[in-house]
């Protein structure tokens, strides 16, 4: 059986268009968590100053997704807390942003 070279074209095309927004994704939330999230969640000095959870420590993270679970963590860090700035302090992030951040930091934690 011979495929036909259109039916071809559009599954290639359909594979190029998968392959690049499935990255542009990854990226976009490995950016906003670089940008934003790493200065306090990478065990640097702000980190410490401010009690924020080490994404390199596993076990750090433990307690905070069993008391809040995700979705709550998520709505902490959109709404912001006395423990933690709306957003992260990222005044120009999006609600996407910000949640693509929070569950790269999950995928680093699991």
């Amino acid at each position: 059986m011979k495929i036909p070279k259109i039916v071809l074209k559009i599954a290639f095309v359909h594979f190029v268009l998968i392959a690049v927004l499935t990255t542009t994704s990854v990226q976009a939330e490995d950016k906003t968590f670089a940008e934003v999230c790493s200065e306090c969640h990478t065990g640097g000095f702000k980190g410490w100053v401010s009690g924020a959870p080490n994404v390199k420590e596993k076990d750090e993270w433990n307690k905070f997704i069993e008391r809040d679970f995700i979705p709550k963590m998520r709505e902490i860090v959109l709404n912001g807390t006395d423990d933690h700035k709306k957003k992260g302090g990222c005044e120009n992030c999006s609600n996407s942003d910000v949640i693509g951040a929070i569950d790269y930091m999950m995928s680093l934690v699991k």
